[in-house]
């Protein structure tokens, strides 16, 4: 008979099948640190239990032998996976890389070899001796190198178990459940592998250790399945606090460091003293650390760290407490903000910029208007201006029944004054009257250049007599003033008022109002005032020839 299926066997058979139920579980929640290696040490188990079941069950001696050189794949390949899941799960699996963790296979490699060709050396079995009748089982007598490759499987077992206490350790509650999950897994197997080294004829010679993964299967059945310890995903601490970027420093009640992550090391500088020094001696620079951390009180500051290169840090202190008021100490938070706040700097150093060009933009375009609105020889408003503002105030007057009173002003013999004395002398005449006109009017008057020696004056509110009065004063002012500016004959002003809505019902008619007053002044004698007539006061027989009323008197 080739094979018999024996209770042992069945074991084994049993504890593959359900390994590789546990394995399609944790393939499913392997978003936790080592999850996806896991399922690769669930199946290692799975092999290990499968040749195991299979050295079990078949009777010849060869086979036996065959199947139990196969099982140091499954039992190395264990003791290497459980070496990297707890590597990856505590978060130190920075030293399992590359080459590194090719390394770790080398002993399951040798120890495959040395099973293959122990026929020649005995190294690993010395003798073969059957097991109790019945039993289909042979209790193997092993050599020095089986104890060599035990060992190092332990030191791998060792390691892992060292790593996942030192992570249950310093973890909260959720790891470590799942901390204990594992190690219980773990426990079984360690203590039967210890009883068949030590006692190998124990159970009849059969190798317990496969067997008892069926308990670590059930552990993590249960852990998975029922309790589902793995479904909060752990974050190892060096991913909080070591890879922070933010400087952390814990100071006890003396103010000593006694914690500091790297981030903490490179901002400040710190040696490997730093640690259980106070820190205004391992930073000299900031000896009121020690005092915010005294206070016992929350802080959140912003301070510059150094001056050349100049840095600036953003500190939170939080005071840390036993259970009750007790306080043990302090956490200090440092962010580096240099670049933000240099480039809050620079933000507002663009918008005062910004602020400045818009102020220089609307002076400019203040300039342009007044450009586009005044006349540039006399300073008063124009034609255009006019155009703009005076059917408003009109409207405004019909609306609020007021009036508006409108005098047309012309340069006497202003056409002769050019002839005899030149431009520039007639430009001044134009420039005296434009800054006398300033003088005599009020912020809600309009004083504008009609065109060519021809001005005109809107007074809103004011009636004809008050029109009146106002140019009958810049008349006598206009003459004192040539007189003092050196003029020997200095020409006069002739001017023609009339008024919204008396003399006219729209802005043209009242133009044209006072510039036929101003046209009958002109008639009379010059060097007068003269109003509209309430009809309107056209003049059909004026002359368009005469030298005043052409291209110098009306044109704009």
């Amino acid at each position: 008979m080739l094979w018999v299926l024996t209770s042992a066997a069945a074991v084994m058979f049993a504890t593959t099948v359900l390994s590789f139920v546990v394995c399609a579980l944790a393939w499913k929640r392997r978003s936790f640190p080592g999850g996806a290696t896991l399922p690769l040490l669930l199946l290692a188990v799975a092999g290990w239990s499968l040749v195991a079941g299979l050295e079990a069950a078949f009777v010849p001696l060869e086979w036996k032998i065959f199947w139990s050189s196969l099982e140091y794949l499954g039992s190395g390949a264990t003791g290497v996976l459980f070496l990297w899941f707890a590597a990856k799960y505590s978060g130190h699996d920075r030293w399992l890389r590359g080459r590194r963790h090719l390394a770790l296979w080398i002993p399951t490699a040798v120890a495959l070899a040395l099973a293959a060709t122990n026929v020649q050396h005995g190294w690993i079995w010395k003798d073969f001796l059957p097991g109790p009748k019945g039993s289909n089982s042979v209790i193997y007598i092993h050599g020095p190198a089986y104890f060599v490759v035990v060992a190092v499987v332990y030191v791998y077992i060792v390691t892992a178990c060292a790593l996942l206490l030192r992570s249950a350790f310093r973890a909260g509650v959720p790891r470590r459940r799942q901390t204990v999950t594992v190690l219980l897994a773990a426990a079984l197997p360690v203590v039967s592998s210890v009883l068949y080294m030590i006692r190998p004829g124990l159970l009849g010679g059969l190798n317990v250790v496969p067997a008892s993964f069926l308990a670590t299967v059930i552990v993590f059945v249960l852990g998975l399945g029922f309790f589902r310890v793995f479904d909060l995903v752990p974050v190892a601490r060096h991913a909080l606090v070591e890879r922070m970027p933010d400087a952390i420093l814990v100071l006890n009640t003396e103010a000593r460091i006694i914690d500091a992550n790297p981030s903490a090391v490179t901002l400040l500088g710190l040696d490997d003293s730093a640690v259980g020094r106070t820190a205004s001696e391992a930073i000299p620079a900031w000896p009121h650390l020690g005092l915010a951390c005294s206070q016992q009180e929350e802080r959140h500051v912003e301070l510059t760290l150094s001056d050349d290169p100049l840095r600036y840090v953003d500190v939170r202190v939080t005071p840390l407490y036993e259970a009750g008021p007790r306080g043990v100490g302090c956490l200090i938070v440092m962010r580096d903000i240099t670049k933000r706040y240099e480039a809050e700097t620079a933000l507002q150093q663009a918008n005062e910029q910004l602020r400045s060009h818009v102020r220089q933009i609307e002076k400019l375009q203040g300039e342009l208007r007044e450009q586009a609105i005044r006349d540039s020889l006399t300073g008063l408003f124009n034609r255009r201006y006019l155009d703009e503002t005076l059917p408003r105030e009109l409207a405004r007057a019909s609306r609020e029944a007021g009036i508006v009173a409108a005098i047309m002003i012309d340069v006497d013999h202003f056409k002769e004054v050019n002839d005899r004395r030149g431009h520039r002398e007639g430009d001044r005449l134009l420039s005296l009257l434009g800054a006398l006109l300033r003088e005599h009017t009020r912020p809600s008057d309009i004083a504008c250049r009609y065109g060519g020696e021809e001005f005109l004056i809107v007074l809103p509110g004011a009636s004809v007599e008050a029109a009146r009065v106002r140019i009958e004063e810049i008349r006598r002012e206009y003459a004192l003033r040539l007189r003092t500016e050196g003029f020997a004959e200095p020409p006069t002003l002739s001017a023609g008022v009339a008024v919204f809505p008396t003399h006219a019902r729209s802005d043209d008619e009242l133009l044209r109002a006072a510039d036929d007053a101003l046209y009958r002044a002109k008639r009379e004698g010059r060097d007068r005032v003269r109003i509209a007539a309430e009809t309107g006061d056209t003049n059909p027989n004026f002359d368009a020839g005469d030298p005043e009323s052409g291209a110098e008197a009306g044109a704009p």
